[in-house]
C-alpha cells in the first residue's frame, strides 16, 4: 500500500510538471527562459532560453555542446585571470595595478560578450538554419581567436597574465609565475580548442547549405521587414 501510494504522489508530481511545461511552451513557445540558471531567491531571473536536446537538431547537438563547453573554458579562462592578477596586486603593488583592474575589466565585459557574440550566435544559427547568423558567428568567434591568442603573450600591464607577464613576475615572485604560466597555458589551449572548432563549425557549415548569397538575402529581407515595420509605425503616427 505505501509503495502504490508512493507511486500515485510520484505520478502527481510529473503530472504538474508536465501541466507546467506545456503553460509554459504555451506563453514563451517552447522558449522558457533557464540560462544563466540562478536560484529562484534571486530578484532577477533567466534572460535566455538555452536548451541544446530540444532546440538543435540531433545531428548538431554535439557541435553545440563544444562550442559550449568551450564558453563554459574561456569564462574559466578570465576568471582565472583575474585572480592571479588580484594576487600580483596584492604581492607586487601598485606595478601591478594596471594588470588588475584590466583583468576585471575584460571579465566584467568579455565574459557575456563572449556569450552573446559567438557562443548565442551559433546556437540561433543552427537552430535557425540561418547563413548570416553563422556568417556573424565567424566574424565574432575570429576576433575571439585573436583576443585569446594576445592574452597567450601577456603583454607587460596588458591586464592579462600570459608568458610575458609570467616570466616577468616569477623574478619577483615564484609562485605567482608558476600561475601565471598556468594562465598562459589555459589561454594557449584556449586559442587551439577555437581553432579547431571553427574549422569544424565551418564543416558543418558547408554540409548544410549555407552560403554567402543565402547570408545577404537574409540581411536583405531582414533590413526590408525593419524598413516596412518603421514605415507601418509612421503612417500610424
Amino acid at each position: 500500500f505505501r509503495k502504490r501510494e508512493e507511486d500515485l504522489e510520484r505520478r502527481e508530481r510529473q503530472l504538474r510538471e508536465e501541466q507546467k511545461r506545456l503553460e509554459d511552451a504555451r506563453v514563451y513557445g517552447d522558449r522558457v527562459p533557464n540560462f544563466p540558471p540562478i536560484p529562484a531567491f534571486f530578484p532577477c531571473t533567466p534572460c535566455v532560453s538555452h536548451n541544446i536536446d530540444f532546440a538543435i537538431a540531433p545531428e548538431h547537438q554535439l557541435t553545440v555542446r563544444r562550442a559550449f563547453y568551450h564558453w563554459q573554458f574561456t569564462v574559466f579562462c578570465y576568471l582565472f585571470n583575474f585572480v592571479v592578477c588580484f594576487g600580483m596586486i596584492c604581492a607586487l603593488g601598485t606595478k601591478a595595478g594596471s594588470a588588475f583592474g584590466l583583468s576585471l575589466l575584460y571579465a566584467g565585459l568579455f565574459i557575456p560578450l563572449s556569450f552573446l557574440t559567438w557562443y548565442r550566435m551559433l546556437y540561433n544559427a543552427v537552430r535557425t538554419d540561418s547563413s548570416l547568423r553563422y556568417m556573424l558567428f565567424f566574424f565574432f568567434y575570429g576576433w575571439h581567436i585573436v583576443v585569446v591568442g594576445i592574452g597567450a603573450l601577456g603583454v607587460g600591464g596588458g591586464g592579462v597574465a600570459g608568458w610575458i607577464t609570467a616570466f616577468k613576475t616569477m623574478e619577483e615572485n615564484k609562485a605567482l609565475g608558476v600561475l601565471g604560466i598556468i594562465v598562459s597555458l589555459a589561454w594557449c589551449a584556449n586559442c587551439l580548442i577555437a581553432v579547431y572548432l571553427i574549422m569544424q563549425i565551418h564543416k558543418t557549415y558547408r554540409t548544410t547549405g549555407q552560403s554567402m548569397e543565402k547570408a545577404s538575402g537574409e540581411f536583405a529581407a531582414s533590413a526590408g521587414s525593419n524598413r516596412n515595420v518603421a514605415q507601418a509605425v509612421l503612417r500610424s503616427l
